[in-house]
């Protein structure tokens, strides 16, 4: 009997802690930097285009109440390529975002992240040809609002510090133009 209620009172003590790190604290300001892959897929006028690899950097920062809040970066989203002969085409794309955050902690150091917002994209295209029969050198943009969602987890180091894998996905789309950019990244977190 003695062993049963010590094993019950351990594991009432063990739910309680557990509560308590679930209710862990984060309010307050962060940045955080994220470096990885993306992948495009374009279509237009449901045409499909393709896809295509490349690097994207993303840079946030905001503020969480509890384990909640908001945030604003930027997305640079690399760019592709294309040289065939005497012609040469470059379409890079990049843009601000703003959202809301969210940072759960389902253990004392092991977090499940979600973000998603607005995302205010901008595409640059570039097109060239030293063809001496058909030469010309075009350049191009294209700006609009889009939407922007993801998924993470990760590795709280301390209260301050962090590190972690994400998912996100950019949508850009206009005038039956869409591209979707999945993004892989790792990520690092300061909170201050």
């Amino acid at each position: 009997m003695k062993n049963s209620l010590l094993t019950l009172a351990a594991l009432a003590g063990a739910t309680l802690a557990t509560a308590s790190v679930q209710a862990k604290d984060l309010t307050g300001g962060f940045v955080n930097l994220g470096a990885g892959r993306v992948s495009y897929h374009a279509t237009l006028d449901n045409y499909d285009l393709g896809s295509e690899h490349g690097t994207a950097v993303i840079l946030n920062a905001g503020y969480r109440t509890q384990f909640i809040g908001f945030e604003a970066g930027y997305t640079d989203l690399g760019s592709i390529s294309s040289r065939d002969g005497t012609t040469y085409a470059k379409l890079s794309g990049d843009g601000w975002t703003a959202g809301i955050n969210g940072h759960f902690n389902p253990t004392d150091a092991w977090y499940i992240s979600a973000r998603g917002g607005a995302f205010v994209w901008k595409l640059h295209g570039t097109a060239q040809s030293s063809d001496p029969a058909n030469s010309f050198n075009e350049k191009a943009s294209r700006q609009s609002l889009g939407w922007y969602a993801g998924v993470g987890t990760g590795y709280d180091i301390n209260k301050s510090w962090s590190i972690g894998a994400n998912f996100d996905y950019y949508s850009i789309s206009k005038q039956g133009l869409d591209i979707g950019n999945r993004i892989y990244t790792v990520s690092a977190e300061y909170r201050f």
